[in-house]
């Protein structure tokens, strides 16, 4: 996080206040010993599957804040491209409130699977407007991908933008069709 200046500094006190908060809400699950249902719980008893080790607190922290920062805005960037290509299509938001209105209530979790055509949508809306649009991975061994050699340790660039508008994978890609899935 090398941000040179005043704003780097206020990013970095910030991002230390959120460290600290997260390591003692771990710390006092630890000594306390109760496990909850919620995600810290979870994460501090998670166990690796080869050798059942747990997380260090570093692990879980940096998931916890992974979670808090990226997963608030990557959903609430999904949901609003998934807005804009229902009020663009007003065909198929008229098919997803059908769909909704069949249950007879505000649907819940566990009517997901009765909600084919909303899961379509959205699998098609994530398909066009990635809320990550390129990441990075390390090579964890000597590999090969599409006849590239990739020696470990490689920093690869992945971008699921690029690669769903293909139009060789994706027939017609720039157009919103949920029917692709």
């Amino acid at each position: 996080m090398l941000i040179p200046g005043a704003e780097g500094r206020r990013l970095r006190e910030a991002v230390a206040v959120l460290d600290r908060r997260v390591q003692r809400m771990i710390d006092e699950r630890r000594v306390a010993g109760s496990a909850r249902a919620d995600l810290l719980s979870r994460l501090l008893a998670a166990r690796d599957e080869d050798d059942g080790g747990a997380m260090s607190d570093r692990q879980v922290r940096d998931e916890v804040l992974t979670l808090f920062v990226a997963g608030h805005e990557t959903t609430a960037t999904a949901l609003a491209w998934c807005v804009y290509l229902l009020c663009r299509h007003p065909e198929v938001y008229a098919a997803a409130q059908t769909e909704a209105d069949a249950l007879g209530r505000p649907p819940r979790l566990d009517d997901l699977p009765r909600l084919g055509l909303l899961s379509q949508i959205f699998r098609e809306t994530l398909r066009l407007y990635p809320p990550v649009s390129a990441f990075t991975r390390d090579a964890c061994a000597d590999t090969e991908i599409g006849g590239f050699a990739i020696p470990r340790g490689t920093v690869v660039l992945m971008s699921p933008l690029a690669t769903h508008h293909r139009p060789e994978l994706w027939p017609d890609p720039e157009r919103f069709d949920p029917s692709r899935f």
